[in-house]
């Protein structure tokens, strides 16, 4: 089958890596696969060096419809036969170009921003008259979908994150308890819950002082992370690992991760850290509250709540960690391995394409 892509994530994400997974996996299966993305971006560098089909345009609006011409030319250069539109940037032109062209239209929706007033209408719109099927990558995002647009249950389809778990595969050192390590994994940005995970670690430090802390990741956050990291006096205590590219090593270093946002779809960063055999304390505010269950496989707290964070951090370390780190490993290898993930999104767009393709 031949299938589009659009995606206009600027910088590397949880979003990008599950779109750049999904791609390869389905070429591998003999799909056609084409992409479309923002110019210099790291998805468009990533699947050059994959050898990936993929064109990018710069739309400058949501709505610029000086864009679908070409996006129509290249649908007909590839012989597409269906197209699932990842970011928001793209759903009304990559949707409009498949009205246009006859094709069947997938919207996936990655995070849960709920839509208010005239927003809220015009997606009811998109989702109703445009689309062909939304695909959300969680139970919660599909819940607030039907809730928000009183649209037809049969006409939204999960399908998570699918993640290479062999990748993961690696045995962690044996660690006494006066050395453990709890840290995020996350661009340094606003939205991500980071300033909640700081403002958590004096609280996680009077029960467990020997702890230590690990932020990995880059961002426009980062200096006032730092600043706010020395007012705290924990400068000894926190390590900014930066950008890291060694992932795995990473997760193996970590004795537990936070996944410390407000909102988010289905964090990769808590499913790459539970594969690797590491627990995570992340936020009812997430997909995670449909897969976590409490000291089972991991914990759930309320979001922005320091004190909330600090509490299910020192619950789990004074817990045998280690043991619900391997059932949130079996809970990933269950419910987000790739080829099963792909296998579903095979039966998915199958039931969409006219049978005579």
């Amino acid at each position: 089958m031949n299938i589009m892509f659009f995606d206009a994530t600027r910088e590397w994400s949880g979003g990008a890596n599950r779109l750049f997974l999904c791609c390869r996996e389905l070429v591998k299966r003999g799909h056609h696969v084409v992409v479309c993305s923002l110019p210099g971006n790291e998805m468009s560098k990533r699947l050059a060096q994959e050898g990936i089909p993929m064109f990018t345009l710069e739309p400058r609006s949501d709505v610029n419809l000086l864009v679908v011409p070409e996006i129509l030319r290249k649908m007909r250069e590839h012989d597409i036969d269906i197209i699932d539109i990842h970011s928001p940037k793209f759903y009304w032109l990559g949707a409009l170009a498949g009205r246009l062209s006859g094709k069947p239209v997938l919207i996936t929706r990655n995070v849960p921003f709920r839509k208010k007033g005239l927003k809220r209408k015009l997606n009811k719109l998109l989702y109703g008259l445009l689309a062909d099927r939304v695909v959300a990558i969680s139970d919660k995002i599909k819940r607030e979908l039907l809730e928000d647009y009183r649209i037809d249950g049969r006409s939204v389809d999960v399908v998570y994150d699918g993640l290479d778990t062999e990748r993961f595969e690696m045995s962690r050192s044996p660690k006494d308890n006066s050395n453990v390590t709890v840290g995020v994994v996350s661009r340094l940005v606003f939205g991500k819950g980071l300033e909640c995970f700081v403002e958590a670690m004096p609280k996680i430090v009077r029960e467990i002082p020997e702890v230590r802390f690990v932020i990995a990741g880059s961002g426009p956050l980062e200096n006032d992370l730092r600043r706010r990291v020395i007012e705290l006096g924990l400068g000894n205590s926190v390590v900014f690992a930066g950008f890291r590219h060694d992932i795995p090593q990473l997760y193996g270093e970590l004795d537990i991760t936070v996944i410390p946002s407000p909102e988010e779809g289905m964090s990769m960063s808590a499913l790459e850290s539970m594969a690797s055999g590491g627990p995570v304390v992340a936020t009812s505010g997430g997909g995670l509250v449909d897969i976590i269950t409490n000291m089972h496989n991991g914990v759930i707290v309320p979001p922005d709540n320091p004190e909330a964070l600090a509490s299910g951090v020192v619950a789990l370390l004074r817990a045998d960690y280690r043991t619900i780190g391997l059932n949130a490993k079996k809970t990933v290898k269950e419910k987000f391995e790739l080829h099963r993930i792909i296998d579903r999104y095979e039966s998915l767009i199958a039931s969409l394409v006219p049978k005579s393709r």
